[in-house]
């Protein structure tokens, strides 16, 4: 009999050049990632500049209603087409600042400066002077993009998945704000910080006197899910029944005055839920269409490889992680999205992008979240990226052999593994096939 060895996550894949070279050639470049949201470029001509490590890809409006994926590549020498930074641009053509090769948006090459000087066989071809393209798919209101041509279809990629967040109507909602942190550390540290609750008790504790840290942890095949229950104590929270002040907020925010209210803390939570459900139908938010739990708790779903949801019926947060352009492996970029679909007369000032190095400024201070603003972001958010760097530093040592990992953290496990097979040789395909599609385990009460 054979005897297998449990999977070890090695710490050399947090820093390795050479496991981030094999990361970028079976994983990066073969899975499905989120781009830009369809709303930034409403328009033909429209086009969104995105940076996938080395790779920076364009998103153009060609038509009413098709967004056409384009390396930012000129096919002549090389040149980069359009130089502005991640984010909206417009360009009726697409024209290199070196020799002036012009392409229209459909990608052909409709312009070549002394075009009798090369040979007519090769000039001519489409083949060979084309923008190269990539293919992209919609989904949620989001454009997903995938380099490889031979990927599975985004539905099929997405799996049980797709129709969880379709009851969230993602996209109804707008962009509220989009800010990118540049840290030095692997993307993986930064992912497995957000992957687990585990650390809730020790690095959130104040978190513990409204939510719950003890999330259960669903499996849906290569993507997972874990719900954290808000608006009572956890149980590990010494006071039970008595209000304090984050329930107290929670009730005002959802129309219940603190001061009338008869309930212990541990009966918040379920005051909150009937209280949006006597709303629904008369609101933007899809309260019909969600479970109780849903109503009032966060449900936080990884999309392998590169996206979290952090999803509430009024709000979600999206955070994407990157490698990073220069091809450094402790370094990465992170980006904080926050959508929210509006309600009636309300508006939102256009966001503000921007790429800030980690540390240089607190996370407050840099999302601009306007009302949906939450908890989240001054104790969550800012003390979780405060400590990737040293994560990243404490990987690097020689004591530092293995993980040892919790169930509250399995889906650190699954993301690493799935990662490896990758890597060892199994295909997108295969990895959909094999994966565990597991039942609920949360039972959305």
């Amino acid at each position: 009999m054979i005897e297998t060895q449990p999977f070890r996550i090695n710490p050399e894949w947090f820093w390795s050049p050479e496991r981030a070279e094999q990361e970028w050639e079976h994983l990066w470049t073969r899975v499905w990632h989120m781009g830009p949201r369809e709303e930034e470029i409403p328009e033909e001509g429209d086009v969104f500049i995105h940076t996938l490590g080395r790779e920076s890809l364009l998103f153009a409006r060609v038509g009413d209603d098709e967004i056409c994926g384009y390396y930012n590549v000129c096919r002549h020498r090389g040149n980069r087409l359009l130089l502005g930074e991640d984010g909206p641009s417009f360009a009726p053509k697409f024209t290199c600042a070196f020799h002036g090769w012009t392409y229209e948006l459909d990608g052909s090459l409709s312009h070549v400066p002394y075009r009798e000087r090369f040979d007519q066989k090769v000039i001519s071809d489409p083949a060979c002077t084309s923008l190269r393209t990539f293919r992209t798919e919609r989904f949620a209101g989001w454009v997903w993009y995938t380099l490889d041509d031979e990927a599975p279809s985004l539905r099929e990629y997405l799996g049980p998945l797709a129709s969880r967040l379709d009851a969230y109507r993602m996209e109804k909602a707008t962009i509220v704000d989009y800010k990118t942190f540049e840290f030095g550390c692997n993307w993986k540290t930064t992912f497995d910080a957000f992957n687990e609750s585990y650390h809730f008790q020790t690095l959130h504790s104040e978190i513990l006197a409204w939510g719950n840290e003890d999330a259960p942890i669903t499996l849906l095949g290569i993507h997972s899910y874990m719900v954290n229950e808000y608006g009572r104590p956890s149980k590990l929270y010494s006071e039970q029944e008595a209000l304090n002040p984050a329930l107290e907020s929670l009730l005002t925010a959802n129309g219940i005055d603190p001061t009338t209210f008869t309930g212990k803390a541990t009966e918040v939570r379920r005051s909150v839920q009937v209280a949006k459900r006597a709303k629904q139908g008369q609101v933007v938010f899809p309260y019909e269409n969600l479970s109780d739990s849903q109503l009032s708790d966060a449900y936080h779903y990884m999309l392998f490889p590169s996206t979290h949801f952090n999803l509430f019926p009024e709000f979600y947060v999206t955070l994407r992680y990157r490698p990073h352009p220069d091809g450094d492996p402790e370094k990465m970029y992170f980006d904080f999205i926050m959508c929210a679909p509006l309600e009636d007369g309300e508006t939102v000032a256009p966001y503000q992008h921007r790429v800030v190095r980690g540390g240089e400024e607190s996370v407050e201070d840099v999302l601009k979240w306007g009302v949906r603003k939450h908890p989240i972001v001054n104790e969550v958010l800012g003390q979780d990226v405060e400590l990737v760097e040293h994560v990243q530093k404490g990987q690097r040592s020689r004591s530092f052999t293995d993980a040892i990992l919790s169930s509250d953290e399995r889906r650190i496990e699954h993301f690493h593994h799935n990662i490896d097979e990758l890597i060892r040789g199994y295909s997108l395909r295969d990895l959909i096939a094999t994966n565990p599609v597991e039942a609920d385990a949360h039972d959305g009460t």
